[in-house]
């Protein structure tokens, strides 16, 4: 076991899924059509020897229950580990409002009862692979306050556009932290904070304590902003060199989903010596009626394709109608598209069906939704 306390931190107001965060915390959502967003941080810790993890979220927990249950299937020893769910609650302020240092206050006696030295903080809609472990070790090694992953962004990276809202490190010229601050466009070569922080545990109470007594709306990046202003605070940057995925609005959500259909990116995430668990259904797997086919595609089990599937990515139950072609689109669990429809560049959310409709056209820049139980 690592000695460390694993918290996976919910998203702030500024990141907004249009259509899909009306029906779920951004930690419920799908992936690649098996996982959900909290499958990633959990799994990275697991497998990093991290076994006692909070999962904090703002939205309705019922899914993330239903989800991660007993999570033993996390590989979590429950003997000496535990992962618990903790709704987001305030007597003043609605929920989307709290900020996650308020949240963390709240359950400050949790906290300060853990028997691990160490924390570690990673959100749920970065998608990339840490070996914590090596993280933490660095982390002592550097004999800083605190430690921040990031990813470093230039031209050859993905496009700009889907790190609008992604928050930034800012440095002097001579590379030392000043500050984070949120990206709203501009340059093109970034360091882009991955949100994931390091620190003593002892360190960690004391910036939970302070950010409450400035402000409840106060989250980790003001404390860390405010601390580093009056050279406080003593921040060591770890950089992270391999892929990462953003999921910072629809546009971002869908480019991370169809990223993981280039083999290169699918490869690096789905490595044996560094499973991402999830819950598993014992279904049936998909078949495949009359003429239907699926090509450069991943399809989840339990689907019915009579049609014509490329390049997109089918979640869990998914009918497909014969004659139907379904070109670069995310179509989640037990969604229904019927006969002689024609769907491009389009995210399907779950138990919709597209029966009426024949034809519906997005774009690559700006992906059509259709909600959640719809008829179309």
């Amino acid at each position: 076991m690592v000695n460390a306390l694993g918290i996976v931190s919910f998203t702030s107001p500024a990141i907004f899924v249009k259509g899909i965060s009306n029906y779920r915390p951004v930690a419920a959502f799908s992936y690649v059509g098996r996982y959900r967003l909290v499958d990633i941080p959990i799994s990275n810790m697991t497998n990093s020897g991290i076994q006692n993890i909070h999962v904090y979220t703002n939205g309705n927990p019922k899914v993330l229950f239903d989800h991660i249950g007993s999570a033993r299937h996390y590989n979590i020893n429950n003997k000496h580990g535990h992962i618990g769910i903790i709704p987001v609650m305030a007597d003043t302020l609605s929920s989307e409002f709290i900020s996650d240092m308020e949240a963390y206050y709240t359950n400050l006696d949790q906290i300060e009862d853990n028997v691990n030295d160490f924390v570690v903080i990673a959100p749920v809609n970065w998608i990339y692979k840490a070996n914590f472990s090596d993280l933490i070790q660095e982390h002592i090694e550097s004999k800083a306050d605190l430690s921040i992953l990031y990813s470093h962004y230039d031209e050859t990276g993905m496009p700009s556009s889907n790190l609008l809202n992604a928050n930034l490190l800012v440095t002097d010229n001579k590379g030392e932290f000043k500050g984070i601050k949120r990206y709203i466009g501009g340059p093109a070569k970034l360091d882009v904070s991955l949100d994931t922080y390091i620190m003593s545990k002892n360190k960690f109470i004391k910036l939970i304590k302070m950010a409450h007594d400035y402000s409840p709306l106060f989250w980790m990046t003001d404390m860390i902003n405010t601390l580093a202003a009056q050279n406080e605070i003593k921040v060591n940057k770890i950089p992270y060199s391999h892929p990462v995925f953003p999921i910072l609005d629809l546009k971002s959500y869908y480019s991370s989903n169809m990223e993981m259909l280039k083999e290169r990116n699918m490869a690096f995430f789905n490595d044996p010596n560094w499973p991402i668990y999830t819950r598993t259904n014992d279904s049936a797997p998909t078949i495949y009626l009359g003429e239907g086919t699926a090509q450069c595609a991943l399809i989840s089990n339990g689907c019915e394709i009579s049609g014509k599937v490329t390049e997109s990515i089918l979640g869990r139950g998914v009918k497909v109608g014969a004659r139907s072609i379904v070109s670069n689109c995310l179509i989640l669990p037990d969604a229904e598209i019927g006969e002689n429809v024609l769907l491009t560049n389009v995210i399907v959310d779950k138990d919709a069906h597209i029966i009426h409709k024949q034809e519906i056209t997005g774009y690559d820049e700006e992906p059509l939704y259709i909600g959640r139980r719809e008829t179309v």
